[in-house]
């Protein structure tokens, strides 16, 4: 039987472009069933045939597999799935595993780069060297392809979410959503097995933890390291530069502690409707994963500025250019 073949384009979008609503339209140029590199057999799905899904159990989503899930009768119609001469395209329980194993490592590696970007827009770190940029301008520049990369990584996974989502529906589209992040996180092994830096802490499948008072967020003993890279040689230039940082530290910590506890009040309500419905796709991984990241940015603000006090602690004690006050 002669069938027809495209490839499912995963790349189209272009990082220069403003993120658009991800559409959940049949359409029928868009073949999931041509991602797979051989035909399907010709057989019919039934109960006994599917995978096992992820269950609540807390066992490795390596072991068990990404969730699937039967096609949309009205999807197989619409040939979402491809054409042949005979008509369109039904994918087996082996086809339609492999559809689901591949969406579920595209969406996997997104999410992957998504944490790395944001980790460079925060610790001001290119990416690709892992130290800071040389100048000012090197850095507000890192930092604007760092907004525009997490831009777009976003909207990529929100429309890889939406093309599997016109073959199988919402709710299966929710479970590999769901069983990605899990797979990323690592398997869960006990109570509290998250930290509070990640969605999963918060999120009933998870820990199902409340958030952590803001008054007992620890400062991140570390954070002091991506400050010491790009202080300036000069011990006089260093120690303005210092003070400068602190005021900086101060305010940002400031709006993050407020943005943290506006979350937790207001839960989703707080959000923005791209992030609960395209960043994050429901409000309960928005409200999570808003969490996770501010409980990061209040750790390593805390952290910073009891390094950047220290420093200025020290140039007092040592008396090199009088009173720092």
């Amino acid at each position: 039987m002669e069938r027809t073949q495209q490839m499912f384009d995963w790349a189209k979008d272009d990082a220069d472009q403003p993120p658009q609503r991800a559409h959940a339209k049949t359409r029928k140029n868009d073949s999931l069933e041509q991602q797979l590199a051989a035909p399907p057999k010709e057989t019919q799905f039934d109960d006994a045939s599917l995978p096992p899904t992820i269950s609540g159990d807390g066992s490795s989503p390596d072991k068990r597999g990404p969730p699937v899930a039967k096609p949309l009768p009205e999807a197989v119609v619409h040939g979402v799935f491809g054409w042949t001469t005979a008509g369109p395209i039904e994918p087996d329980a082996e086809g339609v595993l492999a559809i689901t194993t591949e969406h579920s490592h595209e969406l996997r590696a997104l999410l992957i780069d998504l944490d790395v970007v944001q980790d460079a827009t925060r610790n001001g770190c290119d990416p690709r060297t892992g130290k800071p940029p040389r100048t000012p301008e090197a850095a507000v520049q890192m930092k604007e392809r760092c907004r525009s990369e997490e831009q777009r990584l976003k909207q990529t996974y929100a429309d890889a979410l939406a093309a599997y989502a016109e073959g199988f529906g919402q709710e299966a589209t929710d479970l590999l959503d769901q069983w990605t992040r899990q797979h990323v996180a690592g398997p869960r092994s006990s109570t509290n097995a998250y930290e509070p830096t990640h969605p999963w802490h918060y999120l009933s499948a998870g820990d199902g933890a409340a958030p952590i008072r803001l008054s007992v967020i620890p400062a991140d003993k570390q954070a002091g390291r991506f400050l010491e890279a790009a202080m300036p040689k000069n011990p006089k230039k260093r120690l303005v530069r210092i003070r400068e940082l602190l005021d900086q530290e101060s305010e940002r910590l400031a709006e993050d502690k407020q943005r943290y506890m506006d979350v937790i009040e207001r839960g989703a309500k707080a959000l923005s409707r791209y992030d609960r419905e395209i960043a994050y796709t429901n409000d309960d991984i928005a409200v999570a994963s808003t969490l996770a990241l501010k409980y990061r940015h209040i750790s390593l603000g805390l952290g910073r500025i009891a390094w950047l006090e220290e420093q200025i602690a020290t140039a007092a004690r040592e008396n090199l250019f009088g009173d720092p006050d």
